[in-house]
Order: C-alpha cells, then structure tokens, then sequence
C-alpha cells in the first residue's frame, strides 16, 4: 500500500510575498525530519493559497527501519574480574538496562574493551513519527513580521485557525497552541462552502476544488494566464511576471476580468500610471499597437467570474479616483520646482542617529563628485530625493525616484540629469535592469554605500532575518551595479569615501573593516548565482579585492584553469608553501642568493626571478588567465626545490634564506588568489604537508 500524509496548516490570510517561501520551509522541514529518521518517501507535494500552507507526501512506509543500538559501560578492566567473571560494576549496567548480564558483550573500541549491550529498537510507525514532529516544523518557519494572539506568545504570520492531519484516511492526533487536528478544511470565503470534508490525503486537492479553492499554486497560475491571454482580447498585454506572481498569492479562485478607464487619464505619465494602478489596484496593462497604454486593463479576482458587471464597475469606480488622486498630483506637485522644495529635505528624516535626508543629500553630492567630476552628476545628486517632499511620493511610495526624475524632464533639465534621478534607486532586486545611464548607476552606487555605512556606522547590522533598511539586497544591487557599469574604483575607495561623510564616527576604523567584510559576502552571493565556484570566490576574495569587475575577472580566471593537471599540483604544493611559513615562527627576510647550498634552491630562485616580471605584466594588462598558466608552469622548479631541499635546517642562516624564497614564491601566487582555498575535483580539500 502506498500510504499518504498530508498536513494542513490554516490561518487568517497571508501576504501574498511571505507564501511562497513559507511553504517552502514547511517542505524542508518534513524533508529534514523523514532524513534524520531514515524514512524514504517517493514524493512531495506542496500547496498553498492566501489561507493555507500544506504539504503531502506519498511512498511512505508504515514504520521507520528497525535500527541496532549499542549500549558502552565500563571497560573490561572494570567490568570483570582477573578470572573473567563479571564483577559488581557489570551486574550494575545490566540492571540499568534491564537485562540479565548474559546478555552484555565486550566490544574493542579505539580505547581499549568495554562490556556494551547490542540491542534493536523497532521502528516507530511514521506517522507517529511526523505528528511529534509538527510543531517543532511549524516553529521553523521563519517570517519577517510575526504576531502573537494567545497566551502562550507563540509567534506566527497569521493566528492559527484549523489544522488538517490525516494519514490515509484517518486523522492523526495532534494539538498546537489550542487548534485539534482533524479531516476538515475551509472552501472559498464567498463561494464555497465554510467547512470541506477530506475523505483522506488523496483526496485533498480535490476536495478543496469542489469547494472553489485551488490549492495548488501552479494551477492557479495556469487559469491566470489563460484568463490573460482570452481577455486581452487582440490586445498586447504588457507582461509583468511579478504581479502575476502575487495575484497567484491572493486568489484562492481567480478569474481575469477586463475594464476601462477614462483616456483622459493618458495624459498622465506611463510611469504613474502603470505604478498606481500596479501596486494599489493590482491591474494589467494593455498597449496600443504603437507601444503605448490603452485605457483598459486587466485585473485578477477571487471568484468564479463577473457575469453582471457588478465587480468590474466597482473597480473601475476605486481606480478613477485613484487616477484622479494621481492627475491632481502631478499638476499641483510642479507648482514648486525641485530646487524650491530642496529645503523641505531638511523636515524629513532618514534615520534618527544619522540625520535628514537634506543631510544625506549634501553626502551624495560629495561622494558622486568624487566618483566623478560632472556638474550634471552633483546636479542629479542634489536633486535625487527631493520627490520625497511631494504628494505623489507620499501617496504612492513606490513612485520615489521615477517621479523626481519626471519632474526634473519637465523643468527641462538635462537628460544627464533627470535620467540619472529616475534610475538612482535601481536595480530593487538581482533581477531588475541596472540604470541604463553612468549618472543614473553612479548616483546608486552612492546611496546605497552611504546607507550601508551610515547603518553599520550607528549599529543597525542585518543579523538573522532581521535587515530593517534592506542593506543586503542594497549592497547586492551595488555589486550588481559596479558588474554592469564596468566601475574600477575600489570597495575600499568606495567605502572610504562614505565614512568621510560621518566624521562624528567613533569607532571609523571597525565600520571600515565590519562594511568590506559584509560587502566581501554579497560580492561572493552574486559572483556565486553567476555560476562561479564557491571555492574559487574564497581563493580570490581571500587576497583582497581591489575593484568588483576586477576580482570578476580573477575568478573566471581561476575557474578556467583549476582542473589543470599542473596547476593542481602546484596548488597542492603552494598548501604546502603556506603550511611551512604558518609554522615556522620566523620573521620575513631578505633572499640572500649566496647563501644557497643545494641545486634545488638555486634553480626555484633563477625560475622565480625570470618568471615574476613576465607575470607581473600579464597581471597589469588584467591578463589573469595567462598569468595564472605561467605559475602553473612553474611546478617544476617547486617540485625538485621539495625533493632537494629540506626547508627546515638547523642551520639558521639556511633556514631563513629557504623561508624568505618559498615567502617570494607564496606572493607570486597571492597576487591573484589564494589557490590554498580550492578543494580538488576529488572532494576535500588537499592536505599536503611538510617541511
């Protein structure tokens, strides 16, 4: 028989964002536990709608494995007596595990012989297994915002509601924070029924579509886009893969509706347009054949259709006022200038310990100043958070930025201006485009830097899940940013130039180091999704990374050359390099070239010194995969130095001189990573040792 466990999880509605990872630590965690129990199952489903999250899994077996369990008392020497009888000590052990002493064993072990009892223990039944595991499941999934409602403090999303356990079809007993477990779900708030009967964990799915809920995402999805597709009706819709990702998250039963708005409202920048009718009506757009905004959209409801009208003028009705909101807007905001409104930055506060965004204005100019002398660049700098003192901004958040920059246009400033103020907050993730301009990227770089040390400056450090002002995904979108755009200057520089704009920092030189290291880990999360090995990004982050394109660069070239049968070895031979200078003790000195002895020494010494102006070329041409193959080239001359030459002489004058040439040889491959971190094709990492 193939058994069945589902769990259901109900609750109050979920922010549609939070789902999807949710339900994927609620998979993980039945994963984790049916691993750590060595129970195999043949398949994983998991669904979820605004008010559920559930996982079900199929293959399971009846009981967990039966295992063996070894038992160790006292040793040998303890436990019997010189004629090998069993002494007091043993009859102790065995009437703590209620046995009779016939039934203990010596075993050798690492230390010696020790009396243990072997013992089976038979498998519990799985779904036992998984009932005393849920709450420890449920407790697992993290969120980023959490509520109390009972007297416990238990922290959730959303306060339980109804919990679904069966294993086949019988409930399997279970109690979470005051909510019993049982075979009954909820249908669809409006048109379904209020409770849903599953008959047993097949059934689930079913089950709940009959009660106008469709608990598998995917499906949801499908009737989405269909529904797109037919009501476009010969119209071009414009595609937007993340508002269909979270009206999937807010219907339980959607279907697509079409409506209108007045044209008049097209005078209104595409930009608010699109925005307003996005994030507060969550509408689709629809173009003209030439590109530009129809008056209709497309929007997603939670229901089987609209067949009178009724919902689709209600919607029409909520969005003309919106419109309105926003047409009103766009004419009283442009009564006053950025220039004028310039001022009123100094009322709206960036953080309490770090002042006004009229403070962090005057910072950006100085910091874009020094990342590049443009007029146009302070100009964009200046004026770039100015929108924040607008009505649009205020009412619709999401505009910041692209509203500054449609009002800098329309004040007829340059496009090197207003392009670089509507581009500065991008990218907002690792999948949105970086500014098409220089300014518009360069104005980024310097917000973003300026938030990430002004935060670590006065304490607010991401930690957990807690990262209040976003500083990872800022700093993965400034990496992003210094990928796209090409930038040289240095993390160091960048960092640097943020820090002098704090100067009541106390404590300047512990943010510097605390600021590159967290910009080191975003640096290695990107270069990692890029596809780059992770022990690769070690080997060249391990060695300081001067500009971001340029440590890029080091690791696709040491990615290129790494499963070189050569520069393997000489990997595992420069482990061996710092292996010995670690545990020398000795200070670094000066290579005295007469004072070699043996043959080995003088040939690593003639090929090093021939070798490092033709490698120090390469590397000022950026030329790192070249480079990289002259040290790999190298091998001979270090293998015959090992097979010659013992390093460690009593002698001190040799020893030093043999340190200080293996010191020079270590450099050379410090200049472009450090290959002590790559773990070889065939697993760990190599051990090399010696002296």
């Amino acid at each position: 028989m193939m058994n069945r466990f589902l769990f259901e999880l109900g609750t109050e509605e979920i922010p549609a964002a939070m789902i999807e990872p949710a339900v994927g630590q609620l998979r993980s965690g039945f994963e984790k536990v049916l691993a750590d129990e060595e129970v195999a199952w043949e398949r994983i489903f998991s669904y979820a709608t605004p008010r559920r999250l559930a996982v079900l899994l199929e293959g399971l077996p009846e009981r967990r494995p039966d295992r063996e369990e070894v038992l160790f008392g006292p040793p040998r020497s303890v436990a019997l007596d010189p004629e090998g009888r069993p002494t007091a000590a043993a009859a102790g052990f065995a009437r703590k595990l209620g046995v009779d002493v016939d039934r203990l064993e010596l075993m050798r072990t690492e230390k010696g012989d020790y009396l243990a009892l072997r013992r089976v223990l038979p498998g519990d039944p799985v779904a036992e297994i998984l009932s005393r595991a849920l709450s420890g499941i449920i407790a697992s999934v993290s969120w980023p915002k959490t509520m109390v409602w009972t007297e416990s403090r238990f922290r959730f999303i959303r306060p339980l509601r109804w919990f679904v356990c069966l294993w086949n079809d019988e409930v399997v007993p279970f109690d979470f924070e005051g909510v019993s477990a049982g075979r009954q779900s909820r249908g669809h708030r409006l048109i379904g029924s209020a409770l849903v009967e599953i008959p047993d964990a097949g059934g689930y799915v079913e089950s709940l579509r009959s009660a106008f809920v469709l608990a598998d995402p995917a499906e949801r999805r499908s009737r989405i886009e269909e529904g797109l597709r037919r009501e476009a009706n010969g119209m071009k819709l414009r595609r937007d893969e993340g508002l269909v990702d979270t009206v999937v998250h807010l219907n339980e039963f959607p279907s697509v509706i079409r409506g209108s708005f007045k044209p008049a409202y097209l005078e209104i920048p595409a930009e608010v347009l699109v925005t307003v009718r996005r994030f507060h009506q969550k509408d689709f757009s629809l173009l003209e054949e030439d590109g530009g905004l129809a008056p209709h959209f497309l929007t997603v409801v939670n229901t089987e259709g609209d067949p009178d009208g009724r919902i689709r003028r209600g919607h029409e009705k909520v969005l003309q006022a919106r419109l309105e909101d926003a047409a009103f807007f766009w004419r009283t905001d442009r009564k006053l200038s950025l220039a004028e409104r310039i001022d009123s930055l100094g009322h709206v506060l960036f953080q309490e310990n770090l002042g006004t965004y009229l403070e962090k204005t005057r910072r950006l100019e100085w910091i874009c100043g020094e990342l590049l002398p443009d007029d146009n660049l302070r100009e964009a700098a200046r004026l770039c958070k100015v929108d924040l003192t607008t009505d649009m901004v205020r009412e619709f958040t999401e505009l910041q930025g692209v509203v500054g920059g449609l009002y800098a246009r329309e004040e007829g400033r340059p496009a090197e201006v207003w392009k670089a103020i509507y581009e500065h907050y991008r990218p907002v993730s690792l999948e949105d485009d970086p500014p098409e301009s220089l300014n518009g990227a360069l104005l980024s770089v310097a917000d973003r830097i300026d938030s990430v040390v002004g935060c670590f400056g006065v304490g607010l450090v991401p930690s957990g899940s807690s990262d209040p002002f976003a500083l990872r995904r800022q700093t993965q979108g400034l990496i992003v940013l210094l990928l796209a755009k090409g930038v040289e200057t240095p993390l160091q520089r960048l960092v640097d130039l943020a820090l002098a704009g704090f100067p009541k920092f106390q404590n300047a030189s512990e943010v510097r180091g605390q600021v590159l290291d967290f910009l080191y880990r975003r640096l290695h999360f990107v270069l990692q999704r890029e596809g780059l090995p992770s022990d690769v990004l070690k080997a060249v982050l391990a060695v300081g990374v001067g500009s971001v394109p340029d440590a890029r660069e080091r690791a696709r070239a040491l990615a290129a050359i790494r499963n070189d049968a050569d520069f393997e070895a000489l990997a595992a031979a420069f482990k061996r390099i710092r292996n010995i200078l670690a545990k020398s003790g000795e200070e670094p000195a000066a290579i005295d070239p007469g004072a070699f002895v043996e043959e080995g020494e003088r040939s690593l010494h003639s090929a090093l010194e021939g070798l490092r102006p033709r490698v120090e070329e390469r590397l000022r041409r950026k030329d790192y995969l070249e480079a990289l193959r002259m040290i790999a080239a190298f091998r001979g001359p270090v293998d015959r130095f090992f097979d010659d030459v013992l390093v460690m002489a009593e002698d001190v004058i040799l020893r030093r001189n043999r340190l200080a040439l293996l010191r020079a040889v270590s450099d050379l491959f410090l200049s472009i990573a450090d290959v002590s971190e790559i773990v070889p094709e065939g697993g760990g990492k190599n051990s090399a040792k010696g002296s």
